[in-house]
């Protein structure tokens, strides 16, 4: 009989937790405008486990509040990716110059509404983690933003990086981070044959986020628009 109570309220708290998940959601307002609004559709999951050395800790009256708020830390990131880019700047290793590699990014464009834009629906249990399904509707004017990403040709370009599972959405930043990283690098391999002193550019997420687990860690799958706007050689005297 316990065992069913408890059965019984967890499935509740599911409930109302989803209810909050979904009702949380901004629903944007479509603006006027010849340009249509944009549907992004895809799925994300987070873990329904907390991790006690990465200081996390599950509330017993409130189980699914923990993997609610990591979807809500995972997606934001991604959509900025994808609605507003990152310009980067990549300075490869270099031991014979005693040169450490350095990668940095940040958003492109500024869009302090990015949130607006986000609706959560659908959530889902499964193999112990929460799912759900993201729709990003983005008004015409980032519509049209993504469309001249797409008319002017860029390269386009994927990585993969991993990150721990245990360091929650630190880990899926960081193999993001990677997965950015690496991309820019096999592309700068294809069309250079001596390592450049620094690449700066600019990148748009396209497709979907691809995140699998392996080993303890997050597989982060990306693919990208690439406008590389600078490549700055050594000098050789």
């Amino acid at each position: 009989m316990e065992g069913m109570e408890r059965r019984l309220s967890l499935k509740k708290q599911f409930l109302i937790l989803a209810f909050t998940l979904c009702a949380a959601s901004a629903f944007a307002k479509p603006e006027a405008g010849p340009a249509a609004e944009e549907i992004v559709r895809f799925s994300l999951w987070a873990t329904l486990e907390a991790y006690p050395e990465a200081g996390e800790v599950i509330d017993a009256n409130a189980p699914f509040a923990h993997p609610i708020s990591r979807l809500k830390e995972i997606v934001p990131f991604f959509v900025e990716g994808m609605v507003c880019g990152w310009s980067f700047t990549y300075v490869p290793s270099d031991k014979t110059r005693n040169v450490e590699e350095r990668f940095e990014f940040k958003p492109l464009r500024e869009y302090p509404n990015r949130n607006s834009i986000i609706q959560y629906k659908e959530p889902w249990i499964e193999e112990n983690k929460l799912f759900c399904w993201v729709e990003i509707h983005c008004p015409p004017h980032l519509t049209a933003w993504r469309s001249t990403w797409k008319t002017l040709g860029y390269q386009r370009i994927s990585g993969r990086g991993q990150g721990r599972l245990t360091d929650g959405f630190d880990g899926i930043y960081e193999g993001a981070t990677i997965a950015l990283k690496e991309a820019v690098r096999e592309y700068a391999r294809s069309i250079t044959k001596n390592k450049p002193k620094e690449i700066t550019g600019e990148v748009l997420l396209t497709g979907l986020p691809s995140i699998g687990l392996k080993s303890g860690r997050y597989i982060v799958d990306l693919d990208f628009f690439l406008n590389v706007s600078r490549i700055i050689n050594y000098t050789i005297y």
